[in-house]
């Protein structure tokens, strides 16, 4: 993926595409990220990590996961 900030916190991932993000930023930018983010998610054994943060499988295909995080991280 071409969105891999290495100080992100969170990794969603779609159809085996991963990309490394803010949260924050996410969250802010959209409100469909906001609500998601804002469901408490209890600690599990069973949560992946990548590079120590939490991965958020997504339902949406790949294209349209980078499509929108695109619009959101690529604002100049």
């Amino acid at each position: 993926s071409s969105i891999w900030y290495h100080d992100g916190n969170v990794v969603l991932q779609a159809e085996g595409t991963r990309w490394k993000v803010h949260q924050g930023i996410l969250a802010e930018s959209s409100s469909v990220f906001r609500d998601m983010f804002s469901i408490p998610q209890p600690p599990s054994r069973d949560t992946e990590l990548v590079e120590g943060c939490p991965v958020v499988q997504l339902s949406d295909t790949a294209k349209d996961v980078e499509c929108v995080l695109q619009a959101i991280c690529k604002r100049e």
